[in-house]
């Protein structure tokens, strides 16, 4: 294979730390890669110890592959090394157990080419491996957005708004949802989100997904740091007012996490003002 390409439009980022069973998979999702000039792969190996996952990138820095090794810091400095090393104009991070359509690519290339005004392309997925089924977003909304993490981390992005924001967060590299810091920060600074009501990606989940270790203390730190960061925004009055007005659009759905894990305190206040029928609050 040959690395050098002419025409790099866009990066894809992935991250790989004692992956290598799955990063097999997610490179099979681009077929075309060798005959294209349109994108690149670019492969962070974060320190993995993993004999298999080791040999496994070793072959595919022989066969051509771009394939930049750190030791262990973490995902969001993995991210952020990968796109430091890439040259397309917009990035697309893929987690090295997940898959994502190659037409995506194309499509996203295409749209942002076309429609300076947006900064992030992202469309609807699907689950697998442990659980199934579609994975619909929907269209942006910056009020779900700044009370849960609606979006997945697999959408195509400006690498301005990359740098402009200061890249992945290094100090949520342990604990996690570095995908919506970058998220709330490149719509707080005026970033303009593109849905495509396509499916696009596919989300492994496992009984060790990084996503089931997010509880307890290590996920109280990271809200706690997210909502300090941006208290600008989500201070408790503004998520009040947000919260007032998902209320007004009987939006329970979105409700329900908010509800039940983000503000308690806010909960309660509004249970007593009689604003909640506390039977509707769904445990």
């Amino acid at each position: 294979m040959q690395y050098y390409k002419e025409q790099i439009r866009l990066s894809v980022v992935i991250p790989c730390y004692n992956h290598g069973q799955y990063l097999k998979e997610a490179l099979a999702c681009f077929p075309d890669y060798e005959k294209q000039s349109r994108y690149e792969i670019i492969i962070v190996n974060d320190g993995s110890t993993d004999k298999q996952t080791l040999s496994y990138l070793f072959q595919l820095e022989k066969a051509g592959y771009h394939v930049i090794h750190q030791e262990n810091r973490g995902l969001s400095s993995a991210r952020n090394t990968g796109i430091q090393f890439s040259r397309g104009e917009y990035i697309l991070p893929l987690d090295s157990d997940d898959k994502v359509s190659v037409d995506f690519i194309y499509e996203a290339i295409n749209i942002l080419d076309n429609h300076p005004l947006y900064t992030v392309v992202y469309s609807d997925g699907e689950y697998f491996d442990a659980k199934e089924g579609p994975w619909i977003i929907g269209e942006f909304n910056l009020q779900r957005l700044m009370l849960w993490n609606y979006m997945h981390a697999m959408a195509v992005y400006r690498k301005s708004a990359w740098e402009h924001v200061g890249g992945y967060d290094i100090n949520l590299n342990h604990l996690g949802f570095e995908d919506w810091d970058l998220w709330l920060s490149i719509a707080f600074s005026g970033g303009k989100f593109y849905y495509l009501q396509k499916s696009h990606f596919s989300y492994r989940i496992t009984p060790n997904s990084m996503v089931r270790q997010f509880t307890g203390e290590k996920y109280k730190r990271m809200q706690d740091y997210i909502k300090e960061k941006h208290h600008t925004y989500l201070s408790d009055d503004h998520l009040n007012n947000h919260l007032t007005l998902l209320m007004r659009h009987n939006k329970w759905l979105w409700l329900k996490l908010f509800l039940r894990i983000y503000c308690p305190k806010i909960l309660m206040n509004f249970v007593k003002k009689g604003k909640i029928d506390s039977t509707n609050i769904i445990y």
